[in-house]
């Protein structure tokens, strides 16, 4: 029940206090449920035609309006592209509020100024009369200025395609749809999928322009690291020639392999000594014991000469058993038998003067090696020293040379890169074009919203037309 009550105080009566306050009280109308549907049953034939009006205006709307056709397609959006070399340039997102981070900004790059202008170049929708006629409609300052017109309709067109387009992305995972309407089913499909693709061709632009603005940037400083590290091993060598540091096909220095031929020259010295003075010994010890180890010494002229003398022994020993000791064979050979011992001892003599003489020879040529080894001695410790500074330099070089040596590999690596495509970005479903126009609503489904608008509508105007006749029948009846 709906009640319109004016304030409690009862009416006055007095003509005089009306005339002053010139205010009338309002009479209580009480209205009841049965009394808004009587009015609603009298007025039926004006609920009918309201809501044929209304379901007629709908289907006549739906027909003047222009029908916007929406394609669908879906994409995937990995957050880490492919792996295609081991020493990658990009990072791989390893914790999901970065991956999700990372597939919103590429969404965002699907409604981007570069991309769309693509879009619109590549369709020539500056001609298309769906998007050009309508912005021409609205402006005219192309009739001024034609420069500043194209400028401002391609960016109007960019306005107006940007419209059209929604990204969504899918809860709990990286597949992204995208919609686009257009007032064709064809254009739609083309729509979506040139933007689809062009999308794709932009990630794939950028992250070649990053891997080329790295590898320009590794270029640039290659020359200035090359030439640190040529400078380092210019250094190194200058200073190893300057100290006598030059290494041997060991790749040991000059001194150190001087040092071990000198050690092998010197053990050879004492090995000739120990030898010469055991042959000084055995000659020496010959010429004491003359007839009982004289045969020891190694000689062919002293063992020729014992043999010939042991002969002539066994010739004489025959002869006295024979002869007298004034024979004259036996003179002859007692003196053939004096001589033979006279050179057996001057050859023995004189091996053991050929034997001092190399015991002599062999300390000398030792005394000259342990001279030599004390001036290299005194030259290694020296180039013990400046090894110090050598290897700090060589360390130097070093790390100079592979700073280089990685920057090189890394700017090949980079320069490869870029002609790679290792972006994961997919279409997963191609668009295809719409068979049903997603506005206006189909016929029937706008015939009965318009029909229930002009029922409720109308409803409304005979609930009013009602009140007011309720309420101006009670002031009536007041005065």
């Amino acid at each position: 029940m709906y009640t319109a009550t004016d304030n409690s105080r009862p009416p006055r009566s007095d003509a005089a206090f009306r005339t002053v306050s010139g205010t009338v009280s309002a009479p209580a109308v009480v209205i009841s449920a049965m009394q808004v549907a009587g009015w609603l049953l009298q007025g039926w034939r004006w609920l009918l035609v309201a809501a044929l009006a209304g379901a007629i205006a709908a289907v006549g709307a739906t027909q003047l309006v222009t029908p916007r056709f929406t394609a669908i397609t879906d994409l995937t959006i990995s957050p880490s592209n492919l792996l295609v070399t081991p020493n990658d340039l990009y990072a791989a997102n390893v914790q999901s509020d970065s991956q999700i981070l990372d597939v919103e900004s590429k969404m965002r790059t699907i409604t981007s100024g570069n991309v769309l202008h693509r879009v619109i170049d590549k369709l020539g929708l500056r001609n298309d009369p769906e998007f050009a006629d309508r912005l021409r409609l609205l402006d005219l300052s192309w009739l001024f200025d034609r420069r500043a017109s194209d400028a401002a309709e391609r960016n109007d067109l960019m306005v107006a395609l940007a419209k059209r387009i929604k990204v969504t992305r899918q809860e709990r995972s990286y597949v992204v749809t995208m919609s686009v309407w257009a007032s064709e089913p064809a254009m739609s499909a083309r729509l979506a999928n040139s933007i689809a693709q062009t999308f794709r061709e932009q990630v794939v632009r950028a992250d070649a322009e990053r891997a080329g603005r790295a590898a320009q940037g590794l270029t640039a400083r290659l020359g200035e690291l090359k030439a640190a590290a040529a400078e380092a091993e210019d250094r190194t060598e200058a200073f190893r020639r300057a100290h006598g540091l030059q290494q041997g096909p060991s790749g040991q220095p000059l001194s150190s392999e001087a040092m071990e031929r000198m050690s092998g020259k010197l053990t050879d010295a004492k090995a000739r000594l120990a030898e010469a003075e055991a042959r000084y010994n055995e000659v020496s010890r010959a010429v004491a014991l003359y007839g009982v180890q004289a045969g020891a010494v190694q000689s062919q002229t002293l063992s020729g000469l014992l043999a010939d003398e042991a002969a002539l022994r066994r010739q004489i020993a025959t002869l006295t058993q024979t002869l007298g000791p004034r024979h004259p064979a036996m003179l002859n050979a007692m003196a053939e038998s004096e001589a033979l011992t006279k050179a057996i001892k001057s050859e023995t003599e004189r091996l053991r003067s050929a034997a001092r003489f190399e015991v002599d020879q062999a300390k000398v040529a030792l005394d000259t090696l342990n001279e030599e080894t004390r001036t290299l001695r005194g030259n290694v410790s020296v180039d013990d020293q400046a090894q110090v500074k050598l290897r700090e330099l060589e360390r130097e070089a070093s790390a100079k040379t592979a700073l280089y040596q990685t920057f090189l590999t890394r700017s090949g690596e980079a320069a490869e890169r870029q002609q790679i495509d290792a972006t994961d970005v997919r279409v997963i479903s191609p668009a295809v074009a719409p068979f049903r126009p997603t506005w206006p609503p189909r016929p029937i489904i706008a015939a009965a919203a318009g029909a229930a608008l002009g029922l409720l509508l109308c409803a409304a105007a005979l609930a009013g037309f009602g009140y007011l006749d309720a309420l101006r029948f009670a002031r009536s009846r007041a005065t």
